[in-house]
């Protein structure tokens, strides 16, 4: 069924047409044959846009909230919006703008109280892109209608007020058309025209769903499409194109670079962006009783100055991650007899090229180092600190470590590394005493925080 794109899809007429009917959809319903006897009208071509609230409905991607206290709901919605959350990029008050494990930025991590039971939270799909793409396989098998699906979901815009629907999952059409290298009418050649169709689309459908309609679906009649069979991946910009990824500090630290001459010398894509983006989901408690915000503005320095900020061959200094880990009952921590320090200390090490962020590599050195596979570990660090050390640089430096909190699975078995001299569990309140003098009030910190 795929094709090329055509060069444009205008149309000289588009109809956007509502499906209602559709109830309230619980988890394991049947979405297509709900949306196939409430628009047993489809027609070869539609496009259905279908609310992402529903899928998740369906798909069970929903979170107890059994209360009434309207602190105790907002506490399980926040805890939601930071297990869904990789990276944050904006945060004031409340609000926080961040990536989502689907790769979108959006506010909140598109977790939403909004049109789902008193008792229930909703989370975005887990991969709008396949869930687009079986739903469009049920009900081409049920009508023998060759229809796109477009999942929907709204978003903020910068610099507008209001929201508007985008797509978040596409099958079955194609999502960005490129027009680049074609003329207008006056013989100009486009240059950076790419529409987002796909988006469109999105929006139009909202016109006749809305959020108080009761209709989670639309059909777009009309519109001529391809299908590229990329779903919607091309709607997300990558780090390397995006002007707008840096957050506030992130921000912050290239302009003290700016300031002190060194902007061209900065490198603010892949591990050294993600560590500066990193440092901003870290949760100060209140009055910071543990100087940790003074200790960030350290981190910030160093990466502002230092673009290889993250290798081990920057000898003034250089990132390193670690990992609390506790067990799946979070009673007991994992911790390392390390050679060369000659202390009890969390699982951890230098960043290496290929990793993606500061969690991959402390996820990364935890499997090293530990041997158990399966960790789960909260995308936010827990603590920060800066020390000196002698590492294999083989000469003075020093270590600006972010710690990461870490769950290994029920069941794990720990394997010994040939990095350490012993590597055993130990219950929380019964810690060895040849530890490192920070390590017991981290691990506090660790385990109050490893409930996310």
């Amino acid at each position: 069924m795929t094709a090329s794109p055509p060069v444009s899809p205008a149309a000289n007429r588009v109809e956007i047409l509502p499906v209602p009917g559709i109830g309230e959809i619980r988890p394991g319903a049947d979405l297509a044959d709900e949306i196939s006897r409430n628009a047993p009208w489809l027609a070869d071509g539609d496009i259905l846009v279908v609310t992402s609230k529903i899928v998740s409905k369906a798909e069970g991607r929903l979170v107890p909230a059994e209360t009434d206290d309207e602190a105790e709901r907002e506490a399980i919605r926040q805890q939601a919006i930071a297990d869904e959350t990789v990276r944050v990029v904006a945060r004031r008050g409340q609000l926080a703008i961040v990536e989502t494990r689907q790769g979108l930025v959006m506010a909140a991590a598109g977790v939403d109280a909004s049109n789902v039971i008193r008792s229930e939270i909703a989370l975005l799909p887990l991969d709008p892109d396949d869930s687009a793409r079986r739903l469009r396989e049920a009900i081409i098998a049920r009508t023998g209608r060759n229809v796109a699906v477009v999942i929907s979901d709204s978003m903020g815009r910068p610099w507008r007020h209001g929201i508007s629907d985008v797509a978040i999952g596409v099958a079955g059409m194609t999502a960005v058309t490129d027009e680049r290298g074609t003329q207008d009418r006056h013989g100009n050649t486009l240059i950076v025209t790419e529409v987002a169709i796909a988006d469109e689309v999105a929006s139009a459908g909202d016109l006749v769903k809305g959020k108080l309609g009761h209709v989670p679906v639309a059909v777009v009649r009309g519109l001529a499409y391809g299908d590229d069979g990329r779903g919607s991946k091309l709607l997300i910009r990558g780090s390397q194109d995006d002007l707008f990824r840096l957050g506030t500090n992130e921000a912050i630290a290239l302009g003290q670079a700016q300031a002190s001459g060194g902007a061209d010398q900065v490198d603010v894509s892949g591990l050294h962006a993600e560590a500066l983006a990193c440092l901003t989901a870290l949760r100060l408690d209140a009055g910071d009783g543990t100087g940790q915000a003074a200790v960030r503005e350290g981190f910030y320095a160093l990466l502002a100055a230092r673009p290889d900020a993250t290798r081990r061959s920057c000898a003034p200094g250089h990132l390193t991650a670690s990992t609390v880990l506790l067990d799946h009952e979070a009673r007991r921590v994992l911790l390392t007899l390390h050679p060369r320090v000659g202390a009890w200390l969390q699982l951890g090490g230098h960043c290496e090229d290929d990793d993606v962020s500061l969690v991959a590599a402390a996820a990364r050195e935890a499997l090293e180092e530990s041997g158990i596979g399966g960790i789960r570990m909260n995308p936010a660090p827990v603590d920060l600190d800066i020390h000196p050390i002698t590492c294999s640089l083989g000469i003075p430096t020093r270590h600006f470590d972010v710690r990461f909190v870490g769950l290994a699975p029920a069941g794990a078995q720990e394997v010994i590394s040939a990095e350490s001299d012993d590597l055993r569990w130990f219950d929380l309140d019964a810690l060895p005493d040849n530890i490192a003098p920070e390590l017991p009030a981290l691990i506090a910190r660790a385990a109050a925080a490893s409930r996310w």
